[in-house]
C-alpha cells in the first residue's frame, strides 16, 4: 500500500526545505534564492541552490534537483517512501500502517538503519540502567575520563555486555532478519552461530547528517593484548568510512555559527574536546583524511584546525591532511602538540581554554607548518618549499593558489618567480581516492521546440488547455519526453489543480526529476505577470504550429520519396498538395 497523496502533502506541508538542507549544507542568501556547495560534486563556486518560495533545490553545474523528498533520497540513497518517512518522524506526523508490508520489501537501507538504531538504544540502555558488573565498570570509565549525562545523551553512547549471545538474543526478538545485523556487523557467524560482534566494550555510535546512526566503534575495557583496542562497523549499504566523520551531525551547527571545525583522529580526543568546551570538535574515524570527509567539512566551514597527536606520526599525518583539505578548497591551519601528548591527554590535562588558546595564538598556516618539519628532519628551506608548491598545486582557485605562493615565498626566503616556474614544473596529479567529481551533464532531454515546449508547460499549468486541445496531433518519438507530456495531458484532462512542484513527486528519479526542477527554476518573479503568461501562450501557440509544420513537412519528404518511385500517382499527387497547402497556412498563420 502506498502513502496516501494527503498524507505526502502534509508532510511536504509541515516540511521546510531550507531547514532540511541546511543540516547538510551551509548556504547563504543571495537574492531570492540560498546559495552553497554542491553537496553531490567537487565545486567551489556554490551552485547549488534552495528556493524557499516553491520548496525546490537545483544545481546549476551537475543538474540535480528536487523536492525535499528528493533531496532525502539522494543524500540518503533511500527510496521515496522511506523519504516520506524520515519527514514524517521529524515532523511528528503519524502514517497509516502499511498493509502487506515486509521487511523484505524494504531497501536495503532501510533494514541496516532500523537494526543500527534497535542496536543503538539496546547499547544505550545497557549504559543508563544496565545492573551488571561489565555496565558498572562501563560508567566508572566513562565517569573517570570526565564524560557526564550530557555527554552520553547527546552522542547516545553505550555499553556492549561482557556476553558472547546477549544481544544476539535481542536481535532475534526485532523480527528483523539476523543476516542485516550480520551485514551491519554487529553479530558474526562462525559453523553456522551466530555471536555477538562487541563484548564488554563504550559503544560509539556513528550518526549521518539525517541523525541516523550508520555504524558503531567500540572501546575495549580490559587490556588484552588479543583483543584490539577499537573495533569498527563494517562498511555497508549506508556506511563508508572515508565519507563520514565522527561527531558532525552533533556539531554542525556550532561549526557553522563558528565558520570552523576542529579536526582529531579519534573517538575519545574528539569526546574530550567537547567536554571540555571546543564543540566545534569531528573526528576522522581514525583513518587518514579522505578527501570527501576534507568536502563534508567545506560545506559547513572555510576553516579548518587540524589537531592531532604531537608525534611524528601525528605530524605527518597533519602534513597529509593539509593536501586533502587544500584540495578539497579550505583553509587549513595546523595546532601542534607538544611531542608526548594527544588532544585527549592535552585537554583532560589543561583544560579547553588552553586550545583555543593554542588556536587563536599558535596555529600554524601550511607554509609554516612545512617549515616546522622542515626544521624538525634537518632539511632546508628549499625542501621546504618544493612541498610547498607541490601543495599549492592543489589548490584549484587561481587567486587562492597565489595567495598560497606568496606566504611561501615569505615564510621560506624563496623567490615567488622560483615559486611559480616550479609549480608550471609539477601540476598536481589527478586525484584517485575522491569519488566526488562533477558528473557528466546528461544527453537528455533533446534540444528543439519540443523541449522548450515542456519547460513551459511544466512551470504554467494554466496553459495545458491550449497545448492539448489537439494532443492527438502531437507525435512524440522520445519516449522519455513521452512520458511527461502524458502525465501532464492526464493531470489536465482530470481537472488536477496541483501546484507544478507536485510533478516531483512523480517523477521522483533522474532526468524527469532534474528536468522539473531546472524548468521550474527558470521561472522567475515578473513584474507584470499578465503580459508574461500572454507571452507564454503566444509561445506555446507558436510551438504547437511549429510543431505541426514539422510532421507536414516529414509527411511531404515521405510522399516525394514515394512518387519517386510512381510519379504518375493521383492519389500521391493530390496529398502532395493539399500538404503543400497546409504548410503554407502554417508559415504565414500570424504570430
Amino acid at each position: 500500500m502506498k502513502i496516501p497523496e494527503h498524507k505526502i502533502e502534509e508532510v511536504r506541508s509541515a516540511t521546510d526545505i531550507l531547514t532540511v538542507v541546511q543540516g547538510y549544507v551551509a548556504l547563504k542568501k543571495r537574492g531570492q534564492n540560498w546559495f552553497g556547495l554542491c553537496p553531490w560534486h567537487a565545486e567551489t563556486q556554490g551552485s547549488f541552490s534552495v528556493h524557499t518560495g516553491k520548496q525546490i533545490f537545483h544545481c546549476f553545474s551537475c543538474g540535480r534537483g528536487g523536492n525535499v523528498f528528493s533531496f532525502l533520497m539522494e543524500m540518503e540513497r533511500v527510496s521515496f517512501t522511506e523519504a516520506v518517512k524520515m519527514l514524517a518522524e521529524r515532523a511528528g506526523i503519524e502514517l497509516p500502517a502499511m498493509r502487506g508490508g515486509s521487511d523484505e520489501e524494504e531497501s536495503e537501507s532501510e533494514q541496516l538503519v532500523k537494526a543500527n538504531g534497535l542496536a543503538r538504544d539496546f547499547f544505550y540502555k545497557q549504559l543508563t540502567d544496565g545492573r551488571s558488573a561489565g555496565a558498572e565498570e562501563a560508567r566508572r570509565y566513562l565517569e573517570s575520563r570526565g564524560y557526564g549525562s550530557a555527554v552520553i545523551e547527546r552522542y547516545l553512547l553505550g555499553y556492549a555486555p561482557d556476553s558472547w549471545d546477549e544481544f544476539t538474543k535481542f536481535a532475534r526478538s526485532t523480527g528483523i532478519p539476523t543476516t542485516v545485523f550480520l551485514q551491519a556487523g554487529l553479530l558474526k557467524e562462525k559453523d553456522g552461530r551466530y555471536y555477538d560482534a562487541y563484548r564488554h566494550r563504550i559503544i560509539f555510535p556513528i550518526r549521518n547528517l539525517a541523525g541516523r546512526v550508520i555504524a558503531f566503534g567500540g572501546r575495549r575495557l580490559r587490556d588484552e593484548a588479543e583483543t584490539a583496542k577499537y573495533i569498527n562497523s563494517p562498511e555497508s549499504a549506508v556506511y563508508r568510512k572515508g565519507r563520514e566523520l565522527f561527531g558532525l551531525w552533533e556539531a554542525r551547527n556550532d561549526i557553522r555559527t563558528r565558520e570552523e571545525a576542529m579536526l582529531v583522529e579519534g573517538y575519545t580526543d574528539c569526546l574530550s574536546l567537547v567536554m571540555a568546551g571546543v564543540s566545534t570538535a569531528v573526528a576522522s574515524l581514525g583513518t587518514a583524511l579522505t578527501e570527501n570527509q576534507a568536502r563534508l567539512v567545506k560545506r559547513f566551514a572555510q576553516n579548518v584546525y587540524i589537531l592531532y597527536d604531537g608525534d611524528n606520526a601525528g605530524l605527518g599525518a597533519a602534513r597529509r591532511a593539509i593536501d586533502v583539505l587544500l584540495a578539497a578548497g579550505t583553509s587549513p591551519r595546523v595546532i601542534v602538540l607538544p611531542p608526548e601528548e594527544d588532544p585527549d591527554s592535552y585537554v583532560r590535562k589543561h583544560g579547553g581554554e588552553a586550545v583555543w588558546k593554542l588556536k587563536n595564538e599558535s596555529a600554524l598556516s601550511p607554509a609554516e607548518f612545512q617549515l616546522l618539519l622542515a626544521k624538525h628532519s634537518g632539511r632546508n628551506a628549499s625542501e621546504a618549499a618544493r612541498r610547498l608548491v607541490e601543495s599549492a598545486a592543489l589548490i584549484e582557485s587561481p587567486v587562492e593558489q597565489d595567495v598560497f605562493l606568496r606566504e611561501a615565498a615569505e615564510q621560506t626566503g624563496v623567490s615567488l618567480d622560483a615559486m611559480r616556474r616550479e609549480l608550471d614544473r609539477s601540476r598536481a596529479p589527478i586525484r584517485q581516492d575522491s569519488q566526488q567529481v562533477t558528473p557528466p551533464r546528461t544527453n537528455w532531454p533533446p534540444p528543439g521546440i519540443l523541449t522548450d515546449l515542456a519547460r513551459t508547460l511544466i512551470r504554467r499549468p494554466e496553459l495545458r488547455p491550449v497545448a492539448f486541445a489537439n494532443w492527438a496531433s502531437l507525435r512524440i518519438e522520445d519516449p522519455t519526453m513521452r512520458e511527461l507530456f502524458k502525465v501532464m495531458y492526464e493531470e489536465w484532462r482530470h481537472g488536477d489543480g496541483r501546484e507544478p512542484v507536485a510533478l516531483l513527486d512523480v517523477f521522483v528519479e533522474p532526468p524527469l526529476r532534474d528536468f522539473v526542477s531546472d524548468s521550474l527554476f527558470e521561472s522567475g518573479e515578473s513584474e507584470d505577470a499578465d503580459r508574461a503568461l500572454d507571452a507564454d501562450r503566444q509561445f506555446v501557440l507558436d510551438s504547437l504550429r511549429n510543431l505541426e509544420a514539422d510532421r507536414v513537412r516529414e509527411e511531404l519528404a515521405d510522399l516525394k520519396r514515394r512518387l519517386t518511385k510512381s510519379p504518375d500517382d493521383m492519389d500521391l499527387l493530390t496529398q502532395m498538395q493539399n500538404l503543400m497547402k497546409k504548410e503554407k497556412e502554417l508559415r504565414r498563420k500570424p504570430t
